[in-house]
C-alpha cells in the first residue's frame, strides 16, 4: 500500500497547480526530496509538467542512454504515469485556491499534501492535525 500525497505550487493568481504521487508520501521521503531537490520555482514547475507520479525521485528526466520504463526504472528518476505507463488524463490539475487543493486530498486518498508557496515548502498531514506547517529538515528525519 502506498503512502499517497499531493504536491502543488501556489501560482501568482493564488490558484494551485498540483499532481498526485502514489508512493512514499511521508516527510522522510517525499518531503525530504522536495526540500533538498525541488527548491526553486523553475524545477517545481517542471515537476508539475510530468503530471501524476508513481514515485518522486531526485531527478526529473532519465538518462537517455539507459532504459527507463515502469518495469525497468532508473533508480533516481521520477516515475510518471503518463511518461512511463502511457496513461491518459494524468496531467497536473489546477485548483482555484488552497482550499480547493485541500479538498482534493479526500478524492485522492492522500495522507500528506505539500505546497510550494513563495519559495518555501509547507505540508500538512491529512486527518491528523490538517494544519499547514513549514517543511524543515527536522520534519524529514526518519523516525522509524
Amino acid at each position: 500500500m502506498g503512502t499517497r500525497s499531493n504536491i502543488g505550487i501556489v501560482n501568482e493568481d493564488a490558484s494551485v497547480t498540483a499532481i498526485y504521487c502514489h508512493w512514499d508520501g511521508y516527510p522522510s521521503h517525499n518531503g525530504k526530496t522536495l526540500l533538498n531537490r525541488y527548491n526553486d520555482i523553475s524545477i517545481v514547475n517542471q515537476l508539475m509538467l510530468l503530471g501524476d507520479l508513481s514515485s518522486l525521485r531526485e531527478k526529473l528526466y532519465p538518462d537517455d542512454s539507459k532504459p527507463h520504463t515502469f518495469q525497468n526504472q532508473q533508480e533516481d528518476v521520477c516515475v510518471a504515469y503518463g511518461r512511463e505507463r502511457n496513461e491518459s488524463d494524468v496531467g497536473c490539475k489546477i485548483f482555484k485556491d488552497i482550499g480547493d487543493f485541500e479538498r482534493f486530498a479526500g478524492n485522492s486518498d492522500a495522507e500528506y499534501q505539500y505546497l510550494f508557496n513563495s519559495g518555501k515548502w509547507t505540508y500538512r498531514e491529512i486527518n491528523r492535525d490538517d494544519k499547514w506547517k513549514q517543511l524543515t529538515a527536522e520534519d524529514c528525519e526518519d523516525n522509524n
